[in-house]
């Protein structure tokens, strides 16, 4: 009974944690895993790589544990932690073609449906680089772009306003999408993109 209370303290079990006591550490284990594995599944889209990235996590946690007597919020601790492996994992992975167009395929999306201050502030910039690229788009792609990520109109819908088949809304579509993230491959940085990205899956 006096450990369980001890550790219903959060400050006394950080400073087991510091000392390296192993049952203190389960238990801010058992506390937190959720968040930081609910995160990276929110990023990664996979349940493995969440896994293993939630455990590199608090490997990192413990292998550090010393700090964390000197922790007063160990969530936005945790935070950084979590946010600097993801960060760097993604990085190692962006020499892969397929994953920077994901990434550039979700931001701009992120962008198109901004609904909050912080979201609008934090992809300001990502947000200027795509309505350059959209400015850039011949007459036609531009309406069928914006009708589609601006307005949230179907193919059906944009077809029948525009008086063109869906063939042509969707060929139209994937010359945009393109043209926009070709243009985002050119001038927006690794990190403009993670943040978005990072942001759009903590605030659903």
């Amino acid at each position: 009974m006096p450990t369980v209370l001890l550790y219903d303290d959060e400050k006394a079990l950080f400073r087991k944690v510091a000392e390296g006591d192993e049952g203190a550490f389960r238990v801010l284990f058992d506390q937190h895993w959720d968040t930081v594995y609910g995160v990276a599944l929110a990023l990664t889209k996979s349940a493995a790589m969440a896994e293993e990235m939630a455990q590199d996590v608090f490997v990192k946690v413990w292998l550090k544990r010393e700090k964390l007597a000197g922790v007063d919020n160990f969530e936005g601790y945790l935070f950084i932690i979590a946010r600097n492996h993801i960060f760097n994992t993604f990085r190692r992975k962006i020499k892969f073609e397929a994953f920077t167009d994901h990434l550039l395929d979700y931001a701009q999306a992120t962008v198109a449906a901004t609904d909050t201050p912080d979201k609008q502030l934090l992809c300001n910039e990502l947000e200027k680089l795509v309505e350059e690229a959209v400015e850039q788009l011949p007459p036609q792609q531009r309406t069928v772009y914006c009708m589609s990520r601006q307005q949230g109109l179907s193919q059906e819908e944009i077809a029948n306003t525009l008086h063109i088949s869906r063939h042509t809304v969707k060929s139209h579509m994937n010359k945009a999408l393109h043209i926009i993230r070709t243009y985002l491959r050119h001038h927006a940085t690794i990190e403009m993109l993670l943040i978005c990205y990072f942001l759009a899956a903590r605030t659903r």
